[in-house]
């Protein structure tokens, strides 16, 4: 008895947080209550406190999005009140605590479905994760009367435009790696025999640089087509006719963007292409042309048979930046595996490219809704199989998104276990003809099963 009342006569009285508040002295208010059991406090006392706290957090939302978040958390353990959880949202995200910050809002909008506040910040949310369907059926619960209407109606607007582009992207991808299937097909029956010596070459198998500098010289090729390259890549029309300067502006720009690609390579993986990159510049009608329409408004590039294709529609922005992020480590992995990128399986190429898309973002185990939703399926047994996933398309399975991601998280526990030198020398060795499961097993101890087993296991864990 003397100890319960030794802890209860430690609580700092309700008072104590009111007379802060009325004062505005935040600081003072979460160093007195922050380590506070809510226990300790009757149900009035509890919403009192979780009062006093929100006025805190949403006081400093502004200039200190970090105590703001710290007197939203407190606030919210003691009574989850609608104010403290949406500060909660808005400063979590503010703070990079998205997780958190997510889940306060979801929360909110189950507790408080009237409350126009929480749709409206989770749609924000998550289109700052570029998932731009959520964004849309979040922002779609925001009532048309309500004071966030107008706002929400806004970003409505742009989550699903955002959305209409990442699915034409998609179904463009859909018929630029149709030949996918039909590679691998032939790599399952051993393969064409390796070319004889003095065969030409396929565009990008070039076995020596074209030039040492990295500045762009101009020459011309073998089909006398206009040639401007430099130690890295291989830059002409798809219309051999056309000049490079008619398009110095578009070309410089495609130009530091690959080259961002590359470096990017560089600092995530240790490596990049080493022979030149082929780049095959398209008109906008060519390229509607060639991969239609819908491809020609949201696809900056593509890597196929051996070259970056670029897209003169798409803009560079950082969206379309990340994706020749991802399409140039297909280039690298393609020369890495002796041009023979069809013995590989399907997870680990785009597993590769996917996961270095994300290390490129900030991302080192994916955006947060995208880690959620794999440690989602985790938990309920729907994680997709790696080996139905050798073979085929994943833009052509199910739940697409949910395979990239699979792949790349697999890929990264793969990385975390053996480093990219091993990972490397996996894709070497398979694209010279060894068997993918000796190879896992020689240099990961693992047959897929087993590899399937450890990536379950790890999401669980999280």
């Amino acid at each position: 008895m003397l100890a319960l009342a030794l802890i209860l006569a430690a609580a700092p009285p309700v008072s104590k947080a009111e007379a802060f508040a009325s004062a505005r002295q935040w600081e003072e208010l979460y160093l007195a209550f922050a380590a506070a059991p809510p226990k300790d406090y009757g149900a009035p006392d509890r919403k009192k406190l979780a009062v006093a706290l929100a006025r805190g957090c949403q006081a400093l939302e502004a200039d200190d999005a970090v105590m703001a978040y710290s007197l939203g958390e407190k606030a919210a353990q003691f009574e989850p009140i609608a104010d403290a959880l949406v500060c909660v949202g808005r400063t979590g995200t503010k703070t990079d605590q998205k997780s958190a910050a997510e889940t306060a809002l979801q929360q909110g909008h189950k507790a408080f479905p009237k409350d126009a506040r929480f749709p409206l910040e989770l749609g924000r949310l998550v289109l700052s994760e570029n998932d731009f369907d959520g964004a849309v059926a979040s922002l779609g619960n925001v009532p048309k009367k309500s004071p966030q209407a107008k706002e929400a109606d806004a970003l409505l607007k742009k989550a699903r435009a955002m959305a209409a582009e990442g699915k034409s992207a998609k179904s463009g991808l859909l018929a630029l790696e149709k030949d996918l299937q039909r590679r691998q097909d032939d790599a399952s029956r051993g393969g064409a025999p390796l070319p004889e010596p003095g065969t030409p070459l396929r565009p990008g198998q070039a076995p020596t640089r074209t030039t040492e500098s990295s500045s762009y010289e101009s020459s011309v090729d073998g089909e006398g087509r206009r040639l401007r390259a430099n130690a890295y890549f291989r830059f002409r029309y798809f219309n051999g006719q056309r000049d490079f300067g008619q398009r110095a502006d578009y070309e410089g720009k495609v130009q530091g963007a690959l080259e961002e690609s590359r470096l990017a390579s560089k600092r995530i993986l240790g490596t990049a292409r080493e022979s030149p990159t082929d780049v095959i510049l398209y008109s906008k009608q060519e390229f509607t042309m060639h991969h239609g329409a819908q491809a020609a408004q949201s696809i900056a590039g593509f890597y196929s048979e051996s070259a970056i294709r670029m897209n003169d529609t798409a803009e560079i922005n950082p969206q379309n930046q990340s994706t020749l992020v991802h399409e140039y480590i297909h280039a690298v992995v393609d020369e890495a595996s002796g041009f023979h990128d069809e013995r590989l399986p399907t997870w680990l190429n785009e597993g590769l490219a996917e996961w270095t898309e994300w290390r490129y973002e900030g991302h080192d185990e994916g955006p947060p809704h995208v880690r959620k939703a794999l440690q989602n399926a985790a938990n309920s047994g729907g994680l997709p199989s790696l080996v139905e996933m050798s073979r085929g398309m994943l833009a052509q399975q199910d739940n697409p998104g949910m395979r990239y991601a699979m792949s790349a998280r697999t890929v990264g526990l793969m990385m975390k276990n053996g480093g990219a030198d091993n990972f490397l020398g996996l894709i070497r060795e398979v694209g010279a003809g060894q068997s993918f499961n000796a190879v896992l097993q020689k240099r990961y101890e693992r047959d897929l099963p087993r590899l399937q087993e450890d990536i379950e296991s790890e999401l669980k864990s999280r």
